[in-house]
């Protein structure tokens, strides 16, 4: 099963520029459309924090359950988060806590133009929007910065794990997480 990207032709052939660029959690394929109220059980009408009930195990409509997904190893570039890094993913925290912090804060990315970084832990790089890529380098946890740029007629961002090595450099912008 392929989730958030697409074949160009049958049997194949996958562009890296139209792949999902952010977060599922709590992902469920049922068998049946679910009513309103069946979604508002299962998601606690926006908590996402709830379990299937038992009656929809019981009568087959569970398909897959994020569970299962969950439990899975990944092929490709992909990581199953639960609890702290899911959150930081964007999902619900439903282990208490103040569920009103926002976990993502774009106010925190300071923008650096004509500026590069240089560190020897490159993360891997986003291709596409700066704003997914920031997201994404928040998620990563280890990447405190962003050095854009385009190449290709695209848009590329490297993802570093600090923001000490500081170059000019006048086709680059960087943006760093400061909070």
């Amino acid at each position: 099963m392929n989730i958030g990207q697409e074949q160009d032709t049958v049997g194949g052939k996958y562009d890296a520029s139209q792949a999902f660029a952010g977060s599922l959690y709590n992902l469920n394929i049922f068998n049946e459309k679910l009513t309103d109220d069946a979604v508002a059980l299962i998601y606690s009408n926006g908590s996402f924090c709830e379990m299937i009930p038992d009656k929809m195990w019981e009568t087959g409509s569970v398909v897959v359950a994020y569970r299962d997904l969950f439990a899975l190893i990944p092929d490709g570039d992909v990581v199953f988060d639960s609890g702290e890094a899911a959150w930081r993913h964007g999902a619900m925290h439903c282990l208490g806590g103040d569920l009103d912090e926002d976990a993502h804060k774009p106010e925190c990315w300071v923008t650096e133009e004509n500026v590069k970084y240089k560190d020897s832990g490159n993360l891997g790089y986003v291709v596409g929007d700066v704003d997914a890529a920031k997201a994404a380098c928040y998620a990563y946890g280890e990447c405190k910065t962003l050095t854009c740029y385009k190449k290709g007629g695209e848009q590329r961002c490297e993802m570093k794990a600090t923001y000490k090595n500081a170059k000019k450099d006048k086709k680059k912008t960087s943006y760093t997480y400061r909070c």
